[in-house]
């Protein structure tokens, strides 16, 4: 239990409604008669119909590369089964997690919540019939799937399927899993990946995927062991690093791969930046950006918006000359090029070339809710092949968005918390240590519930990709509202320049109206 920051020995609790649950990447837990019941592994396989190793997370596999580009790799994946049966088991297992109405704890009943009642047995009756809850949107015309600049198409039968094999939970609810909040609450769907094209969930599940991690070395002067609760915006932007850092050294088109493949030393070196230790091999961990963030004002501790997370990236990669990496940081709306090229030539290496560039965008597009405005040019950016997503929202509540379909995105959440690794030799590192950096679940909310403020990020690995980038956004900007522009450099304001204020104005007005009198007596007298 957390005191002042510091964990006791006693399992990890996060608002005394969850706990992990040992055995699966995505834990379940269940709650009855008031207090927590641990699922299963054989009712969670069971009922979600997943073969799944004793760890949680499948062993990839060889793999098609998809291309880096705006051509859609269609899936010719085999046919589903029927729903029927699935649908039955789960909506057996999803009775297990509701509260029951004999709570204990002082908690908000069934009973005492109508609303939520009238809900769940919406919900429950929509599964037993082999329906869905209507969702909050239309699905969009076009039904690909774009992740971080890939296409990937659906077919019609699987889009049918999905519709069964998924849910909408309530916008008053959320979701228990360990680390989460009851206070995190959105509309949001949990997917089977049998309802997607094999290549977009090996697309998926090769992210990088940075969460709340605890039992660390504390974050000094302060005794913070575990980041839970303040750090979501701060995991979700080293997500958008870490994952334009894999395409830096890797390549867009990489898979997850089996230890003792060729990229394993490579890819294991970038995951081992960001462990949660004060080593010069750390120079993106928890304790880093933490005090970093200090110096910008955020006490450690406290909440990251968008704004601090990309000027302590810009400030940390900078820093660290082995990441080959310029940071350019658009805060007024406007990518003015010139300022990207001077940063992309003005890096550690001392050459005169354009060295690869990280374009982070910092904005606000509206007040409390996102204006609907900027809808279509937030989905038209995941289909940019530059992109590599966006870290945003409200504090105890930021997720990572990578892709979009229809109306919806797809996002990894931070909110679990995991077991700090040890820093120790790239060699000593094993598949299930990595495997943590992974999320094996589909998560996906409509576009609608996404908080206006967030961090768009776009990596051009050389000038020409920067071209090709700004391109797209002068496209973009054509047919709709767009988050940012491109403009070739800064206006400069000439600061001699007199300015007229109103009373100049009104006192050349007067002055005017003086002189036409005095012109219409001359011309009286004469």
């Amino acid at each position: 239990m957390e005191n002042d920051g510091v964990l006791t020995s006693e399992p990890i609790k996060v608002d005394e409604f969850t706990k992990p649950l040992e055995g699966t990447s995505e834990e379940s837990i269940s709650l009855s008669d008031g207090g927590i019941r641990e699922a299963t592994e054989a009712e969670i396989l069971d009922s979600l119909g997943e073969e799944e190793n004793l760890s949680g997370s499948p062993r990839p596999q060889p793999r098609p590369k998809p291309g880096r580009n705006n051509a859609c790799n269609v899936n010719n994946d085999k046919e589903n089964t029927g729903t029927g049966e699935v649908t039955k088991r789960i909506s057996s297992w999803f009775s297990s997690f509701w509260v029951s109405s004999h709570d204990t704890n002082g908690e908000v009943s069934d009973k005492d919540d109508p609303e939520f009642a009238r809900f769940k047995q919406g919900l429950l009756d929509s599964l037993n019939n082999g329906s869905t809850p209507e969702p909050i949107s239309q699905i969009s015309k076009d039904n690909s799937i774009w992740l971080m600049g890939v296409c990937y198409e659906v077919s019609g039968d699987r889009n049918s399927s999905e519709s069964n094999g998924s849910f909408y939970e309530g916008s008053h609810y959320y979701y228990t899993t360990p680390g989460s909040f009851p206070h995190l609450s959105m509309q949001q769907q949990t997917l089977s990946p049998t309802n997607f094209p094999a290549e977009f969930y090996q697309d998926f599940t090769s992210r990088i995927w940075c969460t709340y991690r605890h039992n660390y070395a504390p974050i000094k002067p302060t005794h913070f062991t575990n980041d839970g609760g303040w750090g979501c915006m701060l995991r979700s932007s080293q997500s958008l690093l870490a994952n334009a850092l894999i395409i830096q050294f890797l390549g867009r088109e990489w898979r997850r791969i089996n230890r003792g493949e060729d990229s394993w030393d490579r890819y294991v070196e970038i995951l081992a930046w960001f462990i949660d230790d004060m080593s010069s091999r750390c120079p993106f961990s928890v304790h880093r950006v933490a005090l970093l963030g200090k110096q910008l004002g955020k006490n450690i501790g406290e909440w990251f918006g968008p704004l601090t997370a990309s000027q302590v990236i810009k400030a940390l990669v900078e820093d660290y000359s082995a990441a080959q990496l310029s940071v350019h940081v658009v805060t007024d709306g406007v990518v003015y090029k010139n300022e990207v090229y001077k940063v992309a030539k003005n890096n550690r290496s001392g050459r005169d070339f354009f060295q690869s560039v990280l374009i982070l965008v910092s904005t606000r597009l509206g007040t409390d809710n996102l204006n609907p405005k900027y809808y279509d040019a937030l989905k038209a950016y995941f289909r940019f092949p530059h992109s590599v997503g966006i870290a945003g929202g409200k504090p105890s509540s930021s997720y990572y968005f990578i892709g979009t379909q229809g109306d919806d995105l797809f996002y990894l959440d931070p909110h679990h918390s995991r077991p700090a690794l040890e820093l120790k030799a790239i060699q000593e590192f094993t598949e299930e240590e990595m495997a943590t950096f992974h999320c094996d679940t589909l998560r996906k909310i409509p576009i609608s519930q996404l908080d206006p403020s967030m961090l768009l990020g776009f990596y051009c690995q050389n000038s020409e990709e920067f071209e090709n980038f700004c391109n797209l956004v002068e496209e973009i900007s054509k047919d709709h509202m767009p988050v940012f522009t491109i403009e070739q450099e800064e206006p400069v304001y000439n600061s001699d320049v007199d300015f007229i204020s109103e009373d100049d104005e009104l006192g050349n007005s007067e002055k005017e109206e003086e002189d036409i009198v005095d012109v219409a007596e001359n011309e009286a007298e004469l």
